[in-house]
């Protein structure tokens, strides 16, 4: 039997703010549709003081829609078009990480649950990913969701002595990670400067198992182990001359 990861600390601690619903949903979209016209400024101006969120000076949001509890959005962000945050209790994207077009953010309807995404500084989310934040989601500083059409999944179904429910666990990737195209990661963890290469299936906590690691296959195992150095900075990243998303071996 698969053990269960306890509540999320870090998503757990901040649930003071609901999710808007009924009329509250219609006029938060409506702000949001309104301010889609407005001027970068203006549209800052608008969305902290009609809906509260903290969003920090000359960050951009394009044409999305964010329907969370809590938003905290850092400095010198930007976030795409046609991007869609769905039932979040909290969204956090630190200073100066991008988040470019069509990804989908969602949550999960069980009370109690963590339904939250952060996401550290000096980050980078390309197109068309699909995030499951429902036993919460957690992405360090100086991170690459590269490439399209990765899955990233915090819940599972579970039956055990005749009883059936659905349950969660979280998902973390550390600092310094490059998570490439088409890869598949359930409820996992990631320690920091590793490559996630290219259609990878990771399902295992491989925080134990040092930093610096190229993970890679269907299921993932370590393929290797990059020599990083002895201070790593937001600047020091795996070599990947030798790696191009498609030989495994």
């Amino acid at each position: 039997m698969i053990p269960l990861a306890k509540t999320s600390e870090h998503f757990s601690s901040n649930r003071s703010a609901t999710v808007p619903s009924g009329l509250a949903r219609v006029f938060s979209v409506l702000v949001q549709v309104f301010a889609m016209f407005l001027p970068h400024p203006a549209k800052r101006f608008l969305l902290r003081s009609a809906l509260g969120w903290s969003i920090g000076k000359d960050t951009k949001i394009g044409c999305s829609i964010i329907l969370c509890a809590q938003v905290r959005i850092g400095e010198n962000c930007q976030i795409g078009h046609f991007n869609l945050f769905r039932d979040l209790q909290t969204l956090e994207i630190g200073n100066e990480t991008k988040v470019c077009n069509l990804n989908h953010f969602m949550a999960s309807k069980h009370r109690g649950w963590p339904d939250g995404f952060a996401i550290g500084g000096n980050s980078q989310i390309t197109s068309r990913h699909f995030f499951d934040c429902s036993g919460g989601i957690r992405i360090g500083h100086g991170c690459l969701i590269g490439g399209r059409d990765s899955q990233f999944w915090t819940h599972f179904f579970i039956s055990h002595d005749g009883v059936s429910r659905i349950e969660w666990r979280e998902l973390t990737i550390a600092d310094r990670c490059y998570v490439c195209a088409r890869t598949t990661l359930v409820y996992c963890k990631i320690p920091s400067d590793c490559v996630v290469g290219a259609g990878a299936v990771v399902t295992k906590d491989f925080s134990k198992e040092g930093i610096g690691l190229l993970l890679a296959g269907n299921p993932a195992t370590i393929k290797k182990r990059y020599a990083l150095p002895p201070i790593a900075t937001r600047y020091d990243v795996p070599d990947l001359n030798e790696y191009d998303g498609a030989h495994l071996s």
